[in-house]
């Protein structure tokens, strides 16, 4: 089931930075896992914990939260309230900044003034990349990026549909399973039931990473409901699962046979297969221009492909409008527009010119309005894609 939902498997597949500390923190969970079920809760398991969920801190400061659940954790472990075993715990957390700073000096070659550390530390909030307030499109992003977590739901689903009528097919198959399962859940005959005992056993291990689940979400969905940012949220909810006796493990394998024909058919297959867009196109043309401006419709992925081919980031690239507006008013963005086109510059851009697939960028604001005051009459490129023309405009 973990392997097989969306978040974990897409992940893995196109940014493994996401990944890879999953495991370090699933690593430290053993430990502390281990020392409640031995009743053994020596400095050992507590610093061998601290140290692989420091690890995963260091690959993804997003596992922050998971170091600390962990903390209340061991503070809360034998029923009695023992802050010096939390204390133990977070001093292993020492292992971060001292990599910073190593990183820092030896690495970027920086001085360590609080300019460069805060700088370095806090990085995605100082550009921008990291979202810093609460408004609708949190929770209705969230909400969606949750479900798609679990399960790939994107406007490329019907483009495939529309093409080939064959592409219900995996739908079929996994919708019936689904439902069996449901119902399989709810025939209360069929439902063992659990005992107190059990329950007790691993309650503050259901607490724990209860805990965690509920602070990764908040701060997924306090990020403008970030996908990547609920990546660990299957492996989590698989370790609460597995105390949840009155579920059936027939419901379990069902689910996941059900993840794995969806989410291969609708999002790992067309993802590497076809091509509903032309962003390697795109890439190459805005690498064609290196002295003119560009506006990407899906900077991230643009960014990313530019980064691989020439090993560092543009500089003529800004983001669209709608992805502009979450961290600063557009109105910067038009400013920059204007004052590079009253200069003789030449920007140009894809948003208003890409196959219309229903996605993150289109349940946000519209960009339709911020192209209103130029020309876009005049067209520079058009690439033919699986969802229809890919066009890149130049602004007048």
């Amino acid at each position: 089931m973990a392997a097989f939902s969306f978040g974990f498997w897409r992940f893995a597949t196109e940014n493994e930075n996401y990944i890879i500390p999953i495991f370090f923190s699933l690593l430290g969970s053993l430990f502390f896992v281990k020392s409640y079920i031995r009743g053994i809760y020596s400095y050992k398991y507590i610093i061998l914990n601290g140290i692989f969920a420091t690890i995963a801190c260091l690959y993804h400061q997003i596992h922050l939260f998971w170091f600390i659940g962990l903390f209340f954790g061991w503070i809360m472990i034998d029923g009695a309230y023992n802050p010096k075993r939390g204390i133990v715990f977070a001093s292993t957390f020492i292992i971060a900044p001292i990599a910073y700073l190593l990183v820092i000096a030896f690495y970027l070659g920086q001085s360590l003034s609080v300019f460069n550390i805060s700088h370095f530390v806090f990085h995605d909030y100082y550009t921008g990349a990291a979202g810093n307030h609460i408004g609708l499109n949190n929770f209705l992003l969230g909400g969606i990026n949750l479900f798609r977590t679990f399960f790939q739901v994107h406007g490329q689903i019907w483009v495939m549909i529309s093409n080939n009528k064959l592409w219900l097919i995996p739908g079929i198959l996994t919708l019936g399973p689904i439902l069996y399962a449901v119902v399989f859940i709810f025939k209360g005959k069929e439902l063992p039931i659990p005992k107190k005992s059990g329950l007790a056993t691993l309650n503050i291990i259901v607490k724990t990473h209860s805990l965690i689940l509920i602070l990764q979400l908040a701060f997924a969905i306090y990020n403008i409901g970030n996908a990547e940012f609920m990546v660990m949220l299957p492996v989590l909810a698989v370790i609460l699962l597995a105390k949840a006796n009155w579920i059936p493990i027939k419901s379990l394998a069902v689910t996941a046979a059900s993840l794995l024909i969806w989410n291969f058919s609708y999002g790992i297959y067309p993802n590497n297969q076809l091509h509903f867009n032309a962003d390697d196109q795109v890439t190459q043309f805005i690498i064609d221009h290196p002295n003119d401006k560009f506006i990407a419709a899906e900077p991230a992925i643009i960014l990313n492909q530019y980064y691989y081919q020439k090993g560092h980031w543009p500089e003529n690239v800004w983001p669209a409008p709608e992805y502009y507006q979450l961290h600063s008013p557009v109105s910067e963005l038009k400013a920059k527009v204007d004052s590079n086109l009253s200069n003789g510059g030449n920007v140009y851009t894809d948003c208003t010119g890409r196959p219309e697939i229903m996605n993150r960028a289109s349940l946000l604001s519209t960009n339709m309005d911020f192209f209103k005051g130029y020309n876009l009459k005049d067209t520079v490129a058009v690439f033919e894609t699986d969802a229809g023309k890919h066009s890149i405009f130049r602004l007048k």
